[in-house]
């Protein structure tokens, strides 16, 4: 009997249960519901902690890697070691006092030239005072001018040059890539102390007493100048030029102040190709026209200003001969028409027409204004044509100073660029200049490898004001001034 009354009284419940109100269920459904919601939250809060952590992780390989770059692209172009051993044969260290370590003096140098507005020898002794740590007289930088900086800091240069990265730009021409080298050569002049006169004479003595001349070869592809030579103003550029060794598989691009007949003559037996400008004066031979003439066949052997040209056409090219003291040259004369000026823009080259056309040779050419850019970068940002010396050693230590200073900032711009992944030609060179004093001082902190404290850094700010900063010229002052007190 009580086992009966049990089953019945289990079939009575399971038949409320499964008779529940609307109401009932709703409310067991929310319950349910809410726990599930509490689950989630309790789950999704350590999800936004990670995905946290994630980040800051990320950030922090970021930064690590961008200072291994920087090390590893940057800082290593220059090392102690190696600044130390060059210092010691080039005889950096036999003028007094020897206070001031070379490795120390070089970075100085070439980052005073970027840091100030002006340079000199007191530029390089705050930045050592301030940055490198090195306590002495401003007269102990002065006398470390000399025959032995100017040797050392050369090589420096070349040296830093050829360690250069090479990158990749893709926005040029593909057929570039069909030349080892694309090269431009140009001069500037530099205004120098009159103290140098004799040594560099001017050649506008109206203007200036002493006047110096930077000859340049730069490496268009890459914006970087690879070679450079001083001179005085009178040196003639394309005698510097053609003194230089002709590298095969090599293109020159040149303005009007290179053209020589006799020097393409050279260029095309070295295995090398030349592009230029042609002067207006200029009228060679026609030996055959490749297309932009009327009477192709007839125009054979005429001068270039008799034969018509096709005027539904805005571009020609012709096969000439050039006269020059070897020889006839057999080149090639392409023109583009200019609608603003309503002439035709003339350019010479060894480049046949099959390879390119009158466009893309004017494409080529306005290339030739990187170099340009780059003396603009070096005169502007860099004070190349800031020499306020009349020590000749001295004169050359700042020039190659400001050359050094221009590499170590073109590796610091390839680097810049592959750290977010864009092609260095995307950053501009000038406003990287214009940027310049502004990392000077932490790329030297970063090369030194100091570490300042929060103390030391407020001690060098004030020590640069105080001591750095001072009134050269006291006596001025407190004549002017001192009927005042």
């Amino acid at each position: 009997m009580k086992a009966i009354a049990n089953s019945t009284r289990r079939s009575t419940s399971s038949s409320k249960r499964g008779t529940s109100s609307p109401r009932r269920r709703r409310s067991r459904q929310n319950v349910r519901r809410a726990r599930r919601r509490s689950r989630c939250g309790a789950q999704a809060k350590p999800l936004r902690e990670r995905i946290r952590e994630q980040a800051a992780k990320k950030a922090k390989r970021r930064t690590r890697r961008a200072y291994e770059r920087l090390e590893t692209e940057v800082l290593s172009l220059i090392t102690r070691q190696e600044v130390e051993e060059l210092a010691r044969d080039c005889g950096f260290y036999q003028r007094t006092p020897r206070g001031i370590c070379a490795f120390e003096f070089v970075l100085c140098c070439a980052l005073a030239a970027a840091a100030e507005a002006k340079r000199g020898f007191v530029s390089v002794w705050r930045l050592l005072d301030a940055a490198a740590g090195v306590k002495v007289a401003r007269s102990a930088v002065t006398q470390r001018f000399g025959e032995g900086s100017a040797a050392l800091l050369e090589t420096m240069f070349h040296r830093v040059v050829e360690r250069l990265p090479m990158p990749s730009h893709p926005e040029l021409l593909a057929r570039l890539k069909d030349f080892d080298q694309v090269l431009a050569h140009d001069g500037s002049v530099l205004a120098l102390s009159p103290l140098l006169k004799k040594l560099f004479p001017a050649t506008r003595t109206n203007t200036m007493d002493a006047a110096g001349k930077l000859h340049a070869t730069a490496d268009l592809i890459h914006r970087r100048i690879i070679n450079v030579e001083i001179t005085g103003e009178r040196d003639n550029e394309l005698a510097i030029a053609r003194a230089e060794p002709i590298v095969a598989n090599t293109l020159y691009i040149n303005d009007l102040g290179y053209l020589s007949y006799d020097y393409f003559f050279e260029i095309c037996t070295q295995q090398a190709d030349f592009l230029s400008r042609l002067k207006e004066n200029a009228n060679p031979t026609i030996i055959k026209v490749a297309y932009g003439v009327r009477a192709p066949r007839r125009s054979e052997g005429m001068k270039l200003d008799d034969v018509e040209l096709v005027a539904s056409k805005d571009s020609f090219a012709a096969l000439v001969a050039l006269d020059s003291s070897y020889g006839p040259v057999p080149v090639y004369v392409y023109g583009l028409y200019n609608p603003e000026t309503g002439k035709y823009h003339r350019y010479v080259t060894s480049l046949p027409p099959n390879m390119v056309t009158a466009e893309e040779i004017a494409a080529l050419y306005s290339l030739r204004w990187i170099i340009e850019l780059l003396f603009k970068l070096l005169k502007s940002s860099f004070h190349l044509d800031h020499l306020p010396t009349g020590n000749a050693d001295a004169v050359r230590t700042h020039i190659y100073s400001s050359l050094l200073a221009a590499a170590i900032f073109t590796a610091l711009t390839v680097a810049a660029a592959a750290s977010v992944g864009i092609a260095p030609s995307e950053i501009s060179p000038l406003v990287v200049g214009i940027a310049a004093p502004l990392l000077a001082v932490p790329l030297m902190l970063l090369w030194l490898g100091r570490e300042l404290t929060y103390d030391e850094l407020s001690a060098m700010i004030f020590r640069t004001i105080a001591v750095g900063c001072r009134d050269q010229n006291p006596k001025r002052t407190r004549a002017k001034w001192g009927r005042l007190s």
